[in-house]
């Protein structure tokens, strides 16, 4: 359990799918797709990287890492789907690195720095309540609340 771990499960909590075979994580930033890249790198995890448009949002990068083996160990820890998923409990006792760099991949993918504050959101309460417990392992401290949108861009009737 180390930074660049950390930072590739937030990633993949935050930005991520698992399928039977697959790992995939969206992001735009160059930044971010290159660390996906080189982390799967280090595992020898063959990648492709695919991009493509829609009419929502423009242009979205995907990369996508084939390995059974990993799509089934990340899926155990820390679930499937974004209303499932959550901080593994192993991120509770590990070191503050791992933590640091969990907290730095999550919030880089669904959260943002602002002058005063961090933000992140999640349709997942137990994942909310996860981040922030977190977070206070290394002096931060979170104020949570709910909101629920009415509509969203991609048309989804039950929101």
């Amino acid at each position: 359990m180390n930074f660049d771990n950390g930072v590739f499960l937030g990633l993949f909590i935050a930005e991520g799918n698992v399928h039977k075979t697959m790992i995939t994580i969206t992001n735009n930033d160059e930044t971010i797709r290159s660390f996906v890249k080189g982390w799967f790198t280090k595992f020898n995890i063959k990648y492709v990287e695919k991009s493509r448009i829609n009419k929502a949002n423009g242009t979205t990068t995907t990369i996508v890492g084939r390995s059974c083996v990993m799509a089934e160990f990340i899926t155990k820890l820390v679930g499937r789907g974004a209303e499932n998923k959550h901080i593994p409990n192993e991120a509770y006792i590990s070191n503050s690195d791992f933590v640091k760099g969990l907290l730095s991949g999550y919030i880089s993918g669904d959260g943002h720095v602002s002058q005063n504050s961090i933000e992140s959101s999640s349709c997942s309460k137990r994942l909310t309540e996860d981040i922030a417990f977190l977070c206070s392992r290394l002096g931060v401290f979170a104020k949570t609340s709910k909101s629920q949108l009415k509509s969203n861009n991609f048309g989804t009737k039950n929101i």
